[in-house]
């Protein structure tokens, strides 16, 4: 689907596409507020013989993460990030965020703490274009 992170509105519940399609929006939004990151909903080819040149998959988003020239400053951004999500799911009951990585691996993100998430999301951040990620010096090295 995507080289990047996937996110995936699911509802415990039924519930319509419109109705995950918003929620998929809403939090789209609230990402694309984060510096640093870039979602986006997710569109597949439209199946032969008809005529959108697009098919949505409702809930889907695709989440990119770059980091920033200095270690400190992308791990803020990216514990920052893994907070969003996490407030998210605590906020929208009844629904749940599940995240594929670019190797297939599928986390419910319920069923992780916000550190291991932080974790998950800067194993595959990449620098940000037209930069190079240079770690900040520590005190002793």
């Amino acid at each position: 689907m995507a080289d990047g992170l996937i996110l995936q509105v699911v509802s415990d519940g039924p519930i319509t596409d419109e109705e995950l399609a918003e929620q998929a929006r809403h939090l789209k939004d609230h990402l694309n507020e984060l510096s640093g990151v870039e979602a986006t909903e997710l569109a597949t080819e439209a199946a032969p013989g008809t005529r959108d040149t697009a098919s949505y998959l409702f809930g889907l988003l695709a989440l990119a993460v770059f980091t920033v020239p200095t270690a400190k400053r992308a791990a803020a951004d990216i514990r920052h990030l893994a907070e969003v999500i996490k407030r998210y799911q605590e906020r929208n009951r009844g629904k749940r965020l599940r995240m594929t990585l670019p190797d297939g691996t599928e986390i419910d993100v319920r069923d992780v703490s916000e550190k291991t998430l932080a974790e998950v999301i800067k194993s595959v951040s990449v620098p940000r274009q037209g930069t190079v990620a240079v770690p900040e010096k520590v005190d002793g090295d």
